[in-house]
């Protein structure tokens, strides 16, 4: 038998060790069934704070359905929201339409556009409940026309999303530097103004790729810490997943690849990449199944990005405006300098450490080898730059108790770096809300103009100035290009003002070529003779509105001659550019002009768009010469001006119009039929009757031409004009005087024109008198 071990009177104390639970409290904790997990309260209060900052002003600039605006024309409300909405909407138009998931663009990938198609799906079913009854049509009609309940829904999710990603820095910053870092960095992140407003976006695409980069990042660094195949997978998803939102963020895959470099785990990257692509495929599939789209969007997108902003550009590429301003403005110089200071902390760190910084370093990098720093871009490595600037406040403190205990004073000193960092950007946040809050300027413009300016006057606009539809008034749009701005440089000179009343002006486009008058002189003494010259009649106040600057001016009545123009726009443009936005500019300034009656001009500037040679719209200023040049009686002109447009555009209905037109008038009547048939068929508008029962008129063809003017239909304002025709051919060429004499009966009555009514009258009384009595 094994020896039993004596007792000793005085036995050794054993180590102590962790203590078990009680089983009384274990026993309690299981009769209290399923328990929460605790929360940290200051994560919590974070958190609400979050919130709190992205709810504050999300009503402001929503839709404003007494203006009469196409809400995706409206400047006044954020383009990433006007984008995402048209682009989901246009998938299904709440119904009405058979479902298109592709968004035919490939500028950005789609998943921020399912997103909001997502959220739609809620509004319609939430409207479907507090309106039985209502139809897929009704329910469009009522997006169209009140679109405020959609895009607030729309908002708030955003917001959620927003606070989500305060939430995930939380967890990316924890295990970098513990509950002190952790804390630092979603209030850094909480209260940073970019953060706030792009939460109040509608599915932005930065906001949400910043959520699967913070991800992401989480799951890298548990593979740089020898995690196995299922942390490379996670990753992998994330980063395809943050590259359906954002192209930029599929660039992780370096700091993925570094994580596995250890150990040479190389299946586990392969495995990572390929769920990487798959994961972007799913979310974003017609990327790669439309790529034709997509290539031609890169190659836009290529030009845009790479190009010069009109005074924006310092660099020959961003990077050194990230480094020195961009940044700095977007986090706050004490949280930039922190972070900084944190990345290099997290270099020294470990493997874990080193790739959250070699994930900031490989954004910022691929951004800013762009020509133009945006600061929107940067919003995807912001909690990774929060969690360092933690990190570096958190490691400050400890090394600061170990070397001076005696002036450790935790409370005070981390409250007041933290105080200092948080409220450092709040100004600003606090000044663009007030803005926001105030009404816009270029709403107010539009009130203005259309209560002191007639719908026919002739005015000239600037985009992100106020927004009128096509048949609202008379307007013609100045082209702009944000990059590239020399191509439409030609429309900067005064002399092309001549012939308009007014013009409107937008700050937002004058002040960037003001500030960069060196680069940009036709425009900035464009600007210079409009000041001089130029009469204000009204301007916005930027003490009771927000928005860009507005002016609306009065011009002399005479600025130049058509020889001064003609030779100006030769001296500027000796060879075609093929620029579409000047080409439209000149046909929409002979638009213009053939609304105010004046052909003379609306040739001359058809004429000129031709020489600008974009040619996907020579068939659209063929058209626009044809129409002036029939109105000043040179038929043989328009008709051949027609025959070329019809050569680069068989199906364009207007142009075989314009060309039967001109025929009938040189007397050419059995050519003009078949064009003006061919217009009829092509566009399969039944005013078009009119003209061929005209032909079949002049051609001898009465009962034909009877027919086809009986088909006119009512509520045309041309059935009237068909109606006294038939009168005409009924008295004196068929013989029927009571038909001739119903139809005019039917003229009178509908015809608007007091003048015209009189004369028809007149007529009947005539007809009446010559014919027996019953």
């Amino acid at each position: 038998m094994a020896k039993q071990p004596s007792k000793s009177k005085h036995p050794k104390r054993a180590a102590p060790t962790r203590r078990s639970p009680a089983p009384a409290r274990a026993a309690a904790d299981t009769r209290s069934g399923f328990r929460l997990p605790r929360l940290d309260r200051t994560y919590v209060l974070i958190l609400l704070l979050a919130a709190a900052l992205r709810i504050w002003g999300i009503g402001d600039r929503l839709p404003d359905a007494s203006l009469g605006i196409n809400v995706i024309d409206d400047t006044a409300i954020e383009e990433t929201d006007r984008t995402t909405i048209m682009r989901s909407w246009g998938m299904w138009r709440g119904g009405a339409k058979d479902f298109d998931l592709n968004p035919h663009t490939g500028g950005w990938p789609a998943l921020s556009f399912y997103v909001t198609l997502g959220i739609q799906f809620v509004y319609k079913t939430w409207y479907g409940v507090a309106h039985p009854g209502t139809g897929v049509q009704a329910f469009a009609e009522h997006v169209q026309r009140d679109s405020a309940g959609l895009f607030l829904l729309s908002r708030f999710v955003n917001a959620l999303v927003g606070v989500l990603s305060v939430a995930l820095t939380w967890r990316l910053a924890l295990p970098l530097g513990g509950r002190l870092a952790a804390i630092l960095a979603a209030l850094f992140l909480a209260a940073n103004p970019l953060h706030v407003l792009t939460s109040q976006h509608i599915s932005d695409p930065n906001l949400l790729a910043l959520v699967f980069v913070a991800l992401a990042t989480v799951s890298i660094m548990r593979v740089a810490d020898g995690a196995g195949m299922r942390a490379s997978v996670w990753s992998g998803i994330w980063i395809g997943l943050a590259g359906a939102c954002k192209y930029v963020p599929i660039i992780l895959v370096v700091p993925l690849l570094v994580a596995h470099w250890r150990g040479a785990r190389w299946r586990a990257f392969g495995a990572a990449v390929g769920v990487a692509v798959a994961a972007m495929f799913v979310a974003t599939p017609f990327t790669f199944l439309d790529w034709r789209t997509t290539l031609d969007a890169f190659t836009v997108q290529r030009m845009s990005l790479f190009s010069e902003w009109v005074g924006q550009s310092a660099f020959p590429i961003a990077l050194p405006t990230y480094l020195t301003s961009a940044l700095p403005h977007a986090l706050g110089w004490p949280v930039y300098l922190l972070s900084v200071a944190g990345c290099v902390l997290l270099w020294r760190r470990g493997a874990a450490g080193r790739v959250v910084t070699l994930g900031v370093l490989v954004v910022i990098l691929t951004n800013g080898l762009l020509r133009t720093a945006q600061e929107r871009y940067m919003l995807v490595v912001f909690p990774l730059l929060a969690a360092a600037a933690g990190l570096a406040v958190a490691a400050g403190w400890e090394r600061w108790k170990e070397r001076l205990p005696a002036l450790a004073r935790p409370g005070i000193v981390v409250g007041a770096v933290a105080a200092v960092a948080v409220a450092w950007p709040l100004p600003e946040l606090w000044n663009v809300r007030q803005a926001l809050a105030r009404p816009d300027s270029r709403h107010e413009a539009r009130r203005w103009i259309n209560a002191n300016i007639g719908p026919m006057r002739l005015l000239g606009m600037e985009i992100y100035g106020p927004v009128f539809g096509n048949r609202e008034r008379n307007t013609v749009i100045w082209p702009f290009f944000a990059t590239q701005a020399p191509l439409v440089s030609a429309a900067y000179h005064p002399e092309f003002l001549d012939g308009l009343e007014m013009i409107c002006t937008s700050g937002e486009i004058s002040r960037r070529f003001v500030a960069d008058s060196l680069r940009y002189p036709d425009e900035a003494a464009y600007y210079g003779w409009l000041r001089t010259h130029g009469t204000v009649l009204w301007k916005s106040d930027s003490e009771d509105f927000s928005g860009p600057l507005i002016e609306v001016r009065a011009l002399p009545a005479s600025i130049s001659t058509r020889a001064a123009r003609d030779s100006l726009f030769a001296r500027l443009m000796p060879e075609p550019s093929g620029t579409y936005r000047l080409a439209l500019w000149c046909h929409d300034f002979a638009a213009l002009f053939a609304r105010a009656g004046e052909f003379d001009r609306a040739e001359e500037w058809a004429s000129r768009g031709l020489l600008v040679g974009a040619h996907r719209l020579d068939h659209r200023l063929y058209a626009a010469l044809a129409l002036a040049q029939l109105n000043r009686g040179e038929f043989p002109e328009a008709a051949e001006a027609a025959r070329a447009g019809i050569a680069l555009a068989p199906d364009a209905y207007a142009l075989h119009l314009y060309r039967g037109m001109a025929l009938q008038n040189m007397g050419r009547s059995e050519e003009a039929l078949g064009e003006v048939r061919a217009a009829l068929e092509a566009s399969g508008d039944p005013r078009i009757r009119l003209n061929v029962g005209q032909i079949l008129g002049s051609l001898g063809r009465y009962e034909e031409a009877v027919a086809e003017l009986e088909k006119v239909p009512a509520g045309y304002a041309e059935r009237v004009a068909a109606r006294r025709d038939m009168a005409v051919i009924f008295l004196n060429r068929l013989g029927r005087p009571a038909e001739a004499l119903a139809a005019l009966r039917e003229a009178a009555a509908l015809t608007q024109d007091p003048g015209e009514a009189a004369l028809l009258k007149d007529e009947i009384a005539r007809l009446e008198r010559t014919l027996p009595k019953r």
